[in-house]
């Protein structure tokens, strides 16, 4: 094998090692860049997807205050306190089913004494719970389980010239976090947010889950509960995204958010073999450019090894040549490099052989 060949072959290997090393670290490097930035989007969607649910409880809150701060149905309240007047106690039922059918939330109204048993309330509502005290502000009571999907209970005290005369409950048709946690805009084909609370010992999601899965209802044992439903409820809340388990037995990317007001665990995931298909394209474009990159690299490494020995080459030829027997052989000089010095001095060499020569043909 001559040096030409050698050459270009030992070009191209350099070549396909570098371009090889260099993809390797493109891909990787890309990879990560990748999967950071999913984990970053997963992680602002969770907290915006909790500020939605915060917006919505304090709309419920503000439903509350406003049919609390109503006078008439305040002024009611006190009469019926105070004199238990049949007609007081009409005049707010009156009072309250005319709120509860203009507001579509409110699934149940409940007015009570200071001591907080029922003077009369309006809905259908069949949500019930043991007495909470009332304060001057709206309180969270609880979250509560139905047929027909999830209920929140608010109470607030009715007080009038700094006198408790007694308070307000509303059961609110919670459905209203649907329609946060079931807009799954940039969670792919497979992401889903959901919400879940505790219930006793076990973890329940409030609303639809997006995946369908046998013999599964959206309720696990918290002692078995898989990563995607149990770590929101860990000490350390409102988890960063971060890689686990979920309920299906995929690994998903998921970022959790506790809402302490609530007592609920937001979650919003992506299977991370979904978000993976991006770094397979990466890697697919990557190989494609390795291909086109190889074949110049073939060619050019050819190419620059035949050209870069070519001269090397010449002067083995004209070595060969003398050997021969040929005369009046001489090397191209070009450059000032180590090549041309060798080319001048074979031409040294060759002068000084010629006149060898002509002096021995001379004394013969």
């Amino acid at each position: 094998m001559d040096i030409r060949t050698r050459l270009s072959l030992f070009l191209v290997m350099v070549s396909l090692i570098s371009m090889m090393l260099l993809g390797t670290f493109a891909y990787y490097t890309s990879a990560n860049l990748l999967q950071e930035i999913s984990l970053r989007q997963l992680d602002a969607l969770a907290e915006s997807k909790k500020r939605d649910l915060i917006k919505v409880y304090n709309s419920w809150e503000d439903n509350l205050r406003l049919v609390r701060d109503r006078t008439q149905l305040q002024a009611s309240i006190r009469e019926y306190t105070a004199t238990k007047s049949p007609e007081a106690k009409r005049r707010i039922e009156r009072i309250i089913q005319g709120i509860t059918v203009a507001v579509k939330e409110i699934d149940k109204l409940i007015v009570v004494d200071p001591e907080g048993n029922e003077i009369t309330s309006f809905g259908r509502s069949r949500v019930t719970h043991s007495q909470v005290p009332l304060g001057e502000d709206v309180s969270y009571v609880g979250t509560f389980l139905s047929d027909d999907g999830p209920r929140v209970a608010i109470n607030s005290g009715v007080y009038m010239e700094g006198v408790l005369i007694g308070g307000i409950e509303l059961i609110i048709d919670a459905r209203d976090i649907i329609d946060v946690t079931s807009d799954y805009t940039g969670l792919g084909e497979t992401g889903e947010a959901f919400v879940v609370v505790k219930d006793s010992d076990r973890l329940v999601a409030l609303n639809p889950l997006r995946h369908k899965v046998e013999g599964f209802n959206g309720e696990q044992m918290l002692a078995a509960a898989s990563g995607d439903m149990s770590k929101v409820f860990s000490p350390e809340q409102n988890l960063p995204a971060f890689e686990y388990t979920d309920y299906r037995g995929e690994q998903v990317w998921l970022a959790a958010r506790f809402l302490d007001e609530l007592d609920w665990g937001l979650v919003v995931k992506v299977d991370v073999e979904e978000e993976g298909a991006r770094a397979k394209v990466l890697q697919e474009a990557l190989f494609d450019i390795a291909v086109a990159l190889s074949a110049f690299a073939i060619i050019g490494g050819a190419l620059l090894g035949f050209y870069l020995a070519r001269p090397i080459h010449e002067l083995a030829v004209i070595v060969e040549r003398m050997r021969h027997g040929e005369r009046g052989l001489r090397a191209e000089v070009k450059g000032d490099d180590e090549i041309a010095y060798l080319a001048d001095a074979l031409n040294e060499f060759l002068d000084h052989v010629e006149n060898e020569r002509q002096h021995q043909d001379k004394d013969a």
